[in-house]
Order: structure tokens, then C-alpha cells, then sequence
């Protein structure tokens, strides 16, 4: 069994969460269990204003990973001040996407220049995402999503999505009794071992340990002075320290996190591994087709619209229409690049009947596809064809049969609009699933999240 032990590392208000933050990096540490810190880019920073320099050495032997820099809140004041989701869901996807790539590349830029590496793993937030999220930090060259969105939050199987790769995998936490008063330590230690035998014993392939270093210190959240339920945060010079255990209680608590670990170290069985250490084997190898391998997706696709297979590797539905609008637009070239373009984001247009139209009009359009995927680096949600317009997947269908047959009449034909699913309920869970965990404690609908979600299935496939 794969085993990964994460810890969300976000307290930036008690500095005494630093010393819990250093024990835990040093019990992996002395046990040779690796690690991966999701460290918030605000908690890096507090990190190095505090002077901890053997803090960030001893996180530094083990996977430096991203939790967003300020957590739940964007804190640039020239915007709405609302949680990040709640923002997302009001806004178009590119003012999301500028408000994301603005905020967040501080944060990612900060943990990288203290820590001394660029993290590769974005561990989410509480329930906290949305695909803005994924797209931004695949940009910021953030390339792992940890846990996994909700239609991929327990498949062991790694997939990429929005161009992150996805790790997810079943998950138990020390905070499952870490705080519970009617149990003694031991007995608490006990019932780690009993849960992590149970997966193990019963053929879980991986499996997370999840918690966070500021839960060593105290059983009241650290935002929850300042500003939990709201975006309003007071000036920094009135922050307040939630109250915390005595240090008896801490030394006992890091005792059984010390006691799990070595504990886990000892059984042959386990593999313990972080998020990046999939990273060589699954990232992305090619960058071109021959017109040769073109057409064999082309052959593949017939009418279903789902990620293909060739020479084991897998292609995204996005990454297919892109694909073949470059080798339509481009009748000579030889060489076809692989991009990693995202799904439409707007509503795509629902051609509900069978169009014909001359090849060259067809070209033509191709050419208008071309350049709005060079422009925008997207599926587009509509596509002008003669006098109509047509969704992405009708013309997708059109354009694996117009580099499989060069007939003078290209038939563009009715089609879903979404690619078929990997599990038969994934579009449900998308729909059903609370892209804000936190905030949707308040009343939010954050259905134009939900649906954009739903439409980013595009870049799905497996990893290969």
C-alpha cells in the first residue's frame, strides 16, 4: 500500500505553531517517512519574519507543497471582498482567472524563494476549489492536484484535469480523535493503528494522512478570533491567539504523531511516498504527432467523444480538438504540437440538427478555431459555420472525419457537447458536489462553478 502523509501548514497567526510545525517535520525526518507541507505563501512568510530559519530547513527535507497564499481570502482590497469561491462564481472565468494568476503567483513566488524550490503540489483548501483554481495553478507551474475534485476524491487512479494531475486517494487524520478528552494517548495511538491496519488489510491501493501542525497546539482554529465566517480581517496589529493546550498537551499529542510514524516505518508493506514523487512517471512526455498518428486519433474518436490512447498514452478530448484543428488549418505541416488547451467556458451552443457545408467553408471555419485556440488556448463554446453556429462537440466529430476523408461535402452533424465520463457518475457528482466546502456552511449556490466544472471534463484522461 502507497501511504502519504500531508499537512496543511497555514497558521500565521501564534508563532508557537512554528515549534509544533518543526517537531512534526522532524519526527518524518528521524523515521525516514517523507512528507508533504502544503505551506500557505502568508505562513512562508511569517516563517522568515519569525527568524525560523531551522523551521524551514527541516520542512525543506521533505516535499514543499502550495495551499494558496492567504487561505480562504484574497486580500487585495481593490476587489469584492469575498471568499475565494463566492468570488469565482459572480465573475466571468478570465476576470477569475486574472484575479487568481494576480493573487496567487505571490504566494507561489514566496514559498519557492524561502523554501528554495518551486512546489509542484497544490493541496486544496477545506473543500475549497473550483476549475479556475486548477487552470491558475497550472499556469503558475503547479502541475499536482492534491485530494482531488469531487467525481476523483477516492479513485487511486491518477488522471489529469484542467492540466493538473490529480493524486486522490481514501484518507484518515490524526484529527479523527486527536482532541477527544474521553481518550488517553495510547488509546488514541491505538485506534490510528487499528484504522490504517483496516485499509491495509483490506487492499486499499493508497491511502492519506491529512492534518495540520496548528492542530498540535490548540483545538480552536486560528482564524477563528480574527476572522472565521467573514472576509473582513481586522488589522494584523489586532490579531489575536486563540487560546492554546499547555505544552504537556502538545508534547503529548506530537508523542503520538511520533509513535504513528515509527509505527508505519516498520511495516514492509507500506510505501510511503509524497505527491511530487509521481510526478516523473506521469508528467507529460510528447509535444508532437505525425499527420500519420493524427489521423489514428482521428480513427479512434469515430462518434464517441472521450480521451484516445496512442502508444499508451492518453489524449484529452481538448487536447484532440486541438489537435486536428492545427492539422486542418496547417495542410503541410508534418510535425502537429500536442497543447494542453482547457474546455469551452461559456455555455456551448446546442446544434441540435444535421448542417452540410463545402469543404473549403469548412476549412475556413477550422482556420477561425485555430486562431481563437492560439488566442485563448480553449475549446471555443461556438463556432460559426456558414450562417449557423455549432458546438464543440458536433464539430470535433467533423473534423476527425475531415482528416479521415477529403470529400468535397463535410457533414456536421448533432453531438453532445460533454465528453463522455470515466466514471458513469461523475457529471452527477460535479453537479451535486459543494465546490466550497467552507463557505457553503453559508447559503450559496455556486451553480455557474458547478456547470464550469462540468465543462472542463474536457481535459480529463487518465494518466498514463
Amino acid at each position: 500500500m502507497q501511504m502519504i502523509f500531508s499537512f496543511d501548514t497555514e497558521d500565521y497567526v501564534d508563532p508557537v505553531s512554528n515549534d509544533a510545525l518543526l517537531g512534526l517535520a522532524q519526527i518524518h525526518t528521524k523515521y525516514d517517512v517523507p512528507a508533504c507541507f502544503g505551506i500557505v505563501g502568508e505562513k512562508a512568510r511569517f516563517l522568515q519574519t519569525c527568524g525560523r530559519r531551522d523551521v524551514i530547513e527541516a520542512v525543506g527535507r521533505h516535499e514543499v507543497g502550495y495551499h494558496s497564499d492567504h487561505h480562504f481570502i484574497l486580500p487585495d482590497y481593490s476587489y469584492e471582498q469575498e471568499f475565494i469561491p463566492e468570488y469565482l462564481e459572480k465573475q466571468s472565468w478570465d476576470r477569475a482567472m486574472t484575479r487568481l494568476l494576480a493573487e496567487e503567483s505571490r504566494g507561489v513566488h514566496d514559498v519557492a524563494e524561502i523554501f528554495g524550490r518551486q512546489p509542484i503540489t497544490w493541496l486544496r483548501n477545506f473543500g475549497d476549489w473550483a476549475p479556475q483554481y486548477l487552470c491558475a495553478f497550472a499556469r503558475l507551474g503547479v502541475p499536482i492536484f492534491a485530494y482531488g475534485p469531487p467525481f476523483h476524491n477516492q479513485d487511486c487512479m491518477p488522471i489529469w484535469y484542467c492540466n493538473q494531475l490529480v493524486i486522490a486517494n481514501p484518507r484518515i487524520t490524526y484529527e479523527s480523535n486527536l482532541h477527544r478528552d474521553d481518550m488517553t494517548p495510547q488509546e488514541k495511538l491505538a485506534e490510528h493503528k487499528r484504522n490504517m491496519l483496516k485499509h491495509l488489510e483490506g487492499g486499499t491501493p493508497r491511502l492519506g494522512c491529512v492534518t495540520h501542525p496548528t492542530r498540535f497546539i490548540s483545538d480552536i482554529w486560528w482564524e477563528q478570533p480574527n476572522w472565521m465566517n467573514t472576509v473582513d480581517a481586522p488589522p494584523r496589529r489586532q490579531w489575536r491567539i486563540p487560546p492554546r493546550f499547555s505544552k504537556e498537551k502538545t508534547e503529548e499529542l506530537l508523542w503520538i504523531a511520533d509513535e504513528f510514524v515509527k509505527f508505519v516505518s516498520q511495516i514492509e508493506d507500506v510505501e510511503s511516498l509524497t505527491f511530487s514523487d509521481f510526478w516523473p512517471k506521469y508528467k507529460t512526455q510528447r509535444e508532437w504527432l505525425s499527420r500519420a498518428e493524427m489521423k489514428e486519433l482521428a480513427s479512434g474518436l469515430g462518434d464517441r467523444m472521450t480521451y484516445q490512447y496512442l502508444d499508451g498514452e492518453a489524449f484529452s478530448p481538448a487536447e484532440i480538438f486541438a489537435v486536428f484543428a492545427f492539422a486542418l488549418c496547417e495542410l503541410t505541416a508534418n510535425n502537429i504540437p500536442i497543447r494542453h488547451i482547457i474546455g469551452p467556458t461559456d455555455e456551448p451552443v446546442d446544434n441540435s440538427s444535421d448542417c452540410q457545408m463545402r469543404r473549403q467553408d469548412f476549412l475556413d471555419s477550422c482556420m477561425e478555431v485555430e486562431m481563437f485556440i492560439r488566442d485563448k488556448g480553449r475549446v471555443p463554446y461556438a463556432i460559426k459555420v456558414g450562417q449557423i453556429e455549432v458546438g464543440p462537440g458536433g464539430f470535433l466529430q467533423a473534423m476527425a472525419q475531415s482528416v479521415l476523408q477529403e470529400s468535397e461535402s463535410i457533414q456536421i452533424r448533432s453531438a453532445n457537447n460533454l465528453p463522455e465520463p470515466i466514471h458513469p457518475d461523475d457529471y452527477k457528482r460535479l453537479d451535486r458536489g459543494a465546490p466550497a466546502g467552507y463557505i457553503q456552511k453559508r447559503s450559496f449556490d455556486l451553480s455557474n462553478i458547478r456547470r464550469m466544472s462540468q465543462l472542463q471534463y474536457w481535459t480529463v484522461k487518465p494518466a498514463t
